[in-house]
């Protein structure tokens, strides 16, 4: 393979050598080539002799010369040439040494798909919507509830639903083709095509299905807890990520019973650098050679805290932003090779680029895209500003598309040489009206946003960290030195804010606004109050916060408006219900929201779970928890305060306050679970 770098013009006539001035240009700064290609370079110069140095070891001397490398990289060819005057002349052109691409591209899902003429599908939960962008102009179709991912192939769209619900269309002119229902909790999510139909990841049920086209054939395979993301290799392995993970590990599951373990980064903890679990893996992607997968993640630090490590979690080493590099045949990730970010906090979204040699990586929390060398994991540079709540990103050749979900945003980027900042083509609206009132919205920005000083120093926290899409991350956390105890995250989801009461395990917080304590005593910010506002009400439990910031409010308001609980996959059982009102267990989850707690009356339990991890309350002695509702119970695991109970049935037996049957303890699980 031949590229020509510099069509010559002839040097002027030389009246005398002492007259001749040293000259060198090249006419281009980036080329590619496939590994083991021969690549002819050539040097406008005169004066002298041009001297290459290839990157690789190699050197050759003359205007025309001809290298190969041997393994793909990254690499500086320089051509120097020495001036009369003792000066050296240099200029560099970037060599893109690729691997040669599968014969069949590797394809992910995501919420964001880019066919290779640059026409964008993208779809916004919120807005049941489904967009179709073409240059900037959209077309939207109405979905089923909640889209979560989109996939094209051949002729066919595909979009998954919250609702348990799969939706097809023609791509080229949008008529309707199938609607299947997986059934009630199935909740599908990544979904990618082949030419015989969709794979589709269902977490409710832990399985890999796939559909044909017209929806009347499926077949099924059992992964495990919570697959999300998929990717289809050039052979046909499917790869899955379980989404939430537990402090033994995370996985990535493949379609033939294998999986890759992807283990716990211990530290040490820094400025730069913090060790943690791999978590919330929603989004992952395979190199165009299909040899590596690349995964995106927040590093969750789980094992520092007072109580396992002896040092006390702090703004800059409870999570991070981490990629993860791992070769398709390996059965366990060396975390020796994870690239852990600097000031962000998540990772959520990769894409390689076309020859496979840099990858852009999506940060939600700071709106930054960085671009990173796919071979070193070194920074090559960066897109600040892409957006609030970043979601996905592909490549069409060298332009970078984005989804800035919470700007309700698809926008195209050309993207130059490293260090350059790529160029805004266009940008285009995936929705037609925003579906939530501004006040909410905003309060969903602030909610995602770890880049805002009044929020989070250095960009490493965001409430979405561990509560994402109001949600939690399915991990127990050793709060310790904020004078609590060991902590499953809760989710919020159902909670309407304060409508089932207090929150957190031990009561501490009675407005949502309180959430001010945690974004300036444990994330490093500034707060969304005033000083002065700060001094008057940093007691939880005191003097009321609301009202006195409109962005505080706001993100109360985005937290209170999540209002409806996910449907559980598991059917109601009557005899559950009643062995469950027989044995009291409605003393403290009485229907219909399953729970006592209320802002009327502290009330707090002890059946039987407190340990001396338990903590305290408040800096003081817990004396009890406050009742969790048991609506949702089903996705909330692990379970009880600290995380001690790995099923729902664990968490029943460990109240001792309890004397129940093995008969009685199935029913009342049975029942518990299908709330």
């Amino acid at each position: 393979m031949t590229f020509l770098l510099l069509a010559c013009a002839e040097p002027p006539p030389e009246k005398t050598p002492q007259a001749v001035a040293a000259s060198l240009s090249l006419p281009t700064t980036h080329l590619a080539v496939e590994v083991g290609q021969p690549l002819t370079l050539e040097a406008g110069a005169a004066g002298g002799t041009v001297t290459w140095a290839f990157g690789d070891g190699g050197a050759a001397e003359g205007t025309t010369v001809e290298h190969a490398w041997e393994n793909a990289g990254n690499y500086l060819a320089i051509a120097t040439l020495p001036a009369p005057d003792g000066r050296r002349l240099s200029e560099t052109v970037r060599i893109e040494v690729f691997r040669s691409p599968a014969p069949t591209p590797p394809r992910r899902s995501g919420s964001l798909w880019v066919e290779d003429d640059g026409t964008a599908w993208v779809v916004t939960p919120e807005a049941d919507t489904l967009a179709r962008i073409v240059e900037g102009a959209s077309t939207y179709l109405p979905t089923c509830d909640e889209p979560r991912a989109v996939a094209r192939v051949a002729d066919e769209v595909a979009v998954t639903c919250g609702d348990g619900q799969l939706w097809s269309w023609s791509a080229t002119d949008l008529s309707s083709r199938i609607m299947v229902d997986f059934g009630v909790g199935s909740s599908p999510f990544g979904v990618i095509g082949d030419e015989g139909g969709w794979w589709v990841s269902l977490g409710g049920n832990g399985s890999l299905t796939h559909l044909s086209f017209d929806g009347l054939g499926s077949s099924s395979t059992s992964l495990g807890p919570e697959p999300r993301g998929l990717v289809l290799g050039p052979d046909g392995t499917v790869w899955a990520s379980r989404y939430r993970n537990d402090a033994a590990g995370a996985v990535i599951y493949r379609s033939d019973g294998g999986s890759i373990s992807l283990p716990v980064h211990p530290g040490p903890d820094s400025d730069t650098l913090s060790g943690g679990l791999p978590n919330l893996i929603e989004t992952f992607a395979l190199s165009p050679d299909g040899g590596t997968l690349y995964i995106p993640v927040i590093q969750a630090n789980i094992r520092r805290g007072l109580l396992g490590s002896g040092v006390p979690l702090t703004f800059e080493t409870t999570t991070r932003a981490a990629l993860l590099s791992v070769p398709v045949d390996a059965d366990e990730e060396d975390w020796n090779d994870r690239k852990i970010f600097d000031n962000q906090d998540r990772a959520v979204a990769v894409a390689p680029s076309p020859t496979g040699n840099y990858l852009a990586v999506a940060h939600p929390g700071t709106g930054v895209v960085q671009l990173l060398d796919a071979f070193t994991l070194d920074l090559a540079g960066s897109l600040p500003g892409a957006g609030e709540g970043l979601r996905d990103l592909r490549w069409v050749g060298d332009t970078l598309i984005t989804w800035a979900w919470l700007d309700r945003t698809v926008a195209a980027w050309r993207v130059g040489e490293p260090g350059e900042l790529p160029t805004l083509l266009w940008s285009a609206a995936s929705v037609a009206e925003e579906p939530l009132t501004p006040t909410v919205l905003l309060g969903k920005k602030l909610f995602y946003r770890s880049g805002d000083v009044r929020i989070s120093k250095d960009g490493y926290l965001a409430c979405a960290s561990c509560h994402p899409d109001g949600e939690h991350d399915g991990l127990t956390w050793d709060f310790t030195s904020r004078g609590e105890g060991l902590r499953n995250t809760t989710s919020l989801l159902g909670r309407g804010g304060t409508d089932m009461g207090y929150l957190h395990w031990s009561a501490n917080f009675d407005e949502v606004q309180d959430f001010e304590n945690d974004i300036r005593n444990q994330f490093g910010g500034t707060g969304l109050l005033t000083d002065a506002d700060w001094a008057e009400t940093s007691d939880t439990l005191g003097s009321a916060k609301a009202g006195r910031s409109a962005d505080l409010d706001a993100l109360a308001a985005y937290v209170t408006s999540l209002a409806q609980t996910p449907v559980s996959p598991h059917p109601a059982s009557p005899s559950g219900e009643a062995a469950f009102l027989a044995a009291g267990c409605a003393d403290c989850h009485p229907a219909p929201a399953y729970t006592d707690s209320d802002l009327s009356e502290l009330r707090l339990h002890d059946v039987g779970t407190l340990t001396d991890a338990s903590g305290g309350r408040l800096g003081g002695e817990l004396t009890g928890i406050d009742t969790p509702t048991l609506l949702g119970v089903f996705s909330t695991g692990p379970w009880l305060h600290d995380g001690s109970a790995l099923t729902v049935e664990d968490a029943i037996r460990a109240h001792r306050t309890l004397t129940l049957t093995e008969v009685e303890l199935d029913e009342i699980t049975a029942f518990v679970l299908g709330l």
